[in-house]
């Protein structure tokens, strides 16, 4: 009788070992690779929208390579998971395919994806993919904190895909890979560009303007810190850039900013445009032979606090005039109204009448700036540019 029961029971083993692998999938042989967009990899802004599958808006921030290596099988029951973290925040986005629906893989089958067409099927797949899950607790605090901002704040942005095989995402994936996204989003200038006046620190820019117009590129949404210091043959550009930084700037976009100038501090303002026209007022004027420094200190409010980037420092030196006689100044004005009166200038000239000064927008505009503003005014009438009406007062 034992021997009969041991008989049975060897037979039974025997059955399950001929059954198992028929009841078994063996594991599929799966590449992954994920790769970064080049120009969102080195953004200094990306829309928050755009690291999650969202149906075809926005730009195409990752792209997914799926391959079934096999070439005679198919992989089944196969599923995604899409995580989003930060080097500061932590895991932000956990986005998984739904339990019960998975995708397959002909035998040999490629695929390639983008974030933006994930969540409506991968390309030349049958199975609709669905994901469940959404922002982590982090993450939500995370967003929360941008106060409706679309932009992510400075910081090493991590994309990971995950592919499993199975009854769901259970066990260690099959297919892994990860790609960066950010990381050139820090402190440093690279999207901060001056353009004019001047040039580098180093060189021997020289301008004739007395009130130049500053101009400079830079990222969107920022405002910016223009400061303006003469040169001193004892002291660094830097150190005197750094002295009348770590005051309070004059003015905040055309409000009262609580600071007042150094010594050698020829302009210190906040201004939310690229461009700036230095004034005639509220300012240490610029003089003939002496060489300027200057910078921009790019703002920004983010989640962490307000961030800033500093851009390089140039130089330019006010040239001086070939000749500084009362009569050669006289001469000048006198071309240069001649120029934009045209046959009207001798008639006043008969009359007595000297010039005094412009009045532009309600502004009165006097000596050098106004000297430039009729030789400017003369270039555009002679380009067809403006038209010019004198009137008599």
């Amino acid at each position: 009788m034992r021997w009969i029961q041991q008989a049975k029971a060897l037979g039974i083993l025997f059955a399950l070992l001929i059954f198992l692998p028929v009841l078994l999938h063996a594991q599929a042989d799966i590449s992954l690779r994920v790769e970064v967009n080049e120009t969102l990899a080195n953004s200094q802004s990306i829309n928050i929208q755009s690291l999650i599958a969202n149906d075809g808006q926005g730009p195409n921030l990752f792209r997914i390579y799926l391959n079934n290596e096999n070439s005679s099988e198919y992989a089944n029951n196969l599923y995604f998971e899409i995580l989003v973290s930060s080097e500061k925040v932590g895991p932000i986005l956990e986005a998984r395919q739904k339990s019960g629906q998975p995708f397959s893989l002909s035998p040999g089958q490629q695929v390639y994806a983008t974030n933006n067409n994930i969540a409506n099927g991968l390309p030349g797949v049958e199975e609709f993919i669905q994901f469940s899950g959404n922002l982590t607790p982090e993450g939500q605090d995370f967003v929360n904190n941008l106060e409706g901002g679309t932009t992510l704040p400075a910081d090493r942005y991590m994309v990971e895909i995950n592919i499993y095989q199975g009854s769901g995402l259970q066990g260690d994936p099959i297919a892994s890979d990860m790609a960066e996204v950010g990381t050139s989003i820090s402190g440093d200038t690279q999207d901060l560009y001056l353009l004019s006046p001047g040039s580098t620190a180093d060189s021997d820019a020289s301008i004739s303007n007395p009130y130049p117009n500053f101009q400079w590129q830079g990222s969107s949404g920022s405002s910016y810190r223009l400061i303006v210091v003469e040169g001193k043959s004892n002291e660094s550009p830097q150190s005197l850039l750094d002295g009348a930084q770590s005051t309070e700037p004059t003015q905040t976009n055309g409000m009262t900013g609580g600071g007042s100038l150094i010594d050698y501090e020829m302009l210190d303002r906040v201004i939310s445009q690229s461009s700036f026209q230095y004034p005639n007022s509220g300012v240490q004027s610029l003089e003939e032979g002496k060489t300027y420094y200057w910078r921009i200190i790019a703002q920004r409010e983010t989640s962490s606090g307000e961030q800033l980037r500093e851009s390089e420092i140039w130089s330019f030196t006010l040239a001086e005039t070939q000749s500084s006689s009362p009569g050669s100044s006289v001469s000048g004005i006198s071309d240069a109204l001649e120029s934009v009166m045209g046959e009207q200038f001798s008639e006043f000239s008969e009359q007595g009448y000297t010039f005094d000064g412009m009045v532009i927008d309600g502004q009165v505009v006097q000596g050098a700036q106004a000297m430039q503003k009729l030789r400017e005014l003369s270039r555009r009438a002679e380009d067809g540019d403006v038209s010019i009406v004198i009137e008599r007062q």
